[in-house]
């Protein structure tokens, strides 16, 4: 599956082909391209949308992302 993510700080944005949709994979590719100041971050998914959002330690969104396949 190929995962678009979406980091509102200085719009980054990237896609990613992943194999397993969980919170570690999601974590490992935005601490690799996501240019974030602090790395305590959660994820929601919404399976009906396949669309997720990435919020930090505040709970204020900092950024999404959406699955297809």
């Amino acid at each position: 599956m190929n995962v678009n993510f979406t980091i509102f700080k200085n719009n980054v944005s990237w896609d990613a082909l992943i194999h397993q949709l969980n919170s570690d994979v999601l974590l490992r590719n935005i601490l690799m391209k996501g240019e974030l100041d602090s790395f305590d971050i959660d994820f929601s998914y919404c399976e009906e949308t396949g669309k997720g959002s990435i919020t930090n330690s505040n709970n204020q969104p900092i950024g999404d992302f959406s699955i297809s396949f």
